[in-house]
């Protein structure tokens, strides 16, 4: 990887530092009743609160850039923030967190067929060998090493809805390729963000009319500004910017390292036992992301011009 794309890996290990964080946060505040459009809906109120303000002269300058790829913006707003995360929310609330991490673990997988369909992108062994590595350790860490987990599994209708929500995280990641050079990172993604908002509110009204009612107490005060700030502002900030860097298929290997956080966190902030899945886990996940990321012989020192010049 060059500096470049060293960058935009920092960035999405990052953002994976903070989505891991909604684990923990989730832990503090018990938000099992609470409607998964609701939460969703006010996350990104607030996110789209604090970043019009900052990006709204940006905003202004690419405005004809912005309305002409109206539809991709759109897209990747409807994918992105309206869908991912409402599926998501919904799908936990009818399947266990466990399967709901091992689905949310295909996604290099999902990008690398959507390459391979969409995009004509052949795939390398280095590729596959660094998928094993980077599913089986996310796998590790999820089951915390004991695999008799995953004969206990059972179908349920909240793993279709997260197998979408991975599916929309996938395609929004895929998409970012097609970014128009010109169009600032942050442009696109605070117009992403407002465009998926919009198509939020009337989802959001339907399911406060049947009945979801979204309470305002302490805990989910807490729990929406963690969600608003950090894992909306912050990371899917970073996320998109980093993947504009790093390319679709190199984001997805490190979206593996989401588990890992989760447990890191969990240890450094729960008071939970580190445990040798922890490290193993770990250590596969950040070996599927060089095996499948860094090409053969790239981190070999380079010749230096005065060495370069000898002959013989």
């Amino acid at each position: 990887m060059n500096r470049h794309a060293l960058l935009g890996a920092a960035f999405i290990a990052v953002a994976m530092m903070f989505w891991g964080g909604n684990t923990t946060v989730g832990r503090f505040a018990m938000t099992t009743d609470l409607p998964p459009i609701g939460v969703n809906f006010w996350r990104w109120t607030m996110a789209f609160a604090i970043l019009l303000p900052l990006y709204a002269p940006t905003l202004w300058r690419q405005r004809q850039l912005l309305w002409r790829h109206r539809v991709y913006c759109f897209f990747l707003g409807l994918v992105g923030v309206t869908c991912f995360n409402s599926f998501y929310y919904v799908g936990l609330q009818s399947t266990t967190a466990v399967q709901g991490s091992l689905i949310a673990a295909l996604l290099p997988l999902l990008i690398l067929v959507l390459g391979a369909v969409y995009a004509g992108t052949g795939i390398t062994g280095r590729q596959v060998g660094g998928l094993v590595l980077s599913i089986g350790g996310a796998v590790l860490v999820v089951v915390r090493g004991e695999f008799a987990v995953l004969q206990t599994l059972r179908l349920n209708p909240g793993d279709f809805w997260c197998l979408a929500a991975v599916l929309c995280w996938a395609a929004q990641t895929f998409m970012l390729r097609y970014k128009p050079p010109q169009m600032d990172i942050m442009a696109l993604v605070v117009a992403s963000i407002g465009l998926g908002w919009l198509a939020l509110v009337p989802a959001y009204a339907v399911e406060t009319a049947l009945g979801g009612t979204m309470r305002f107490d302490r805990e989910t005060v807490l729990l929406v500004g963690y969600l608003g700030l950090f894992a909306s502002v912050i990371a899917f900030s970073l996320y998109n910017a980093g993947v504009v860097r790093v390319g679709s298929t190199g984001a997805g290997y490190l979206g593996n390292l989401f588990p890992v956080f989760s447990a890191l966190l969990a240890v450094i902030f729960l008071g939970e036992a580190i445990a040798w899945y922890h490290a193993l886990g770990g250590m596969l996940v950040l070996g599927g992301i060089y095996l499948a990321t860094v090409p053969p012989g790239a981190l070999r020192r380079r010749p230096t011009a005065r060495s370069a010049g000898r002959v013989g």
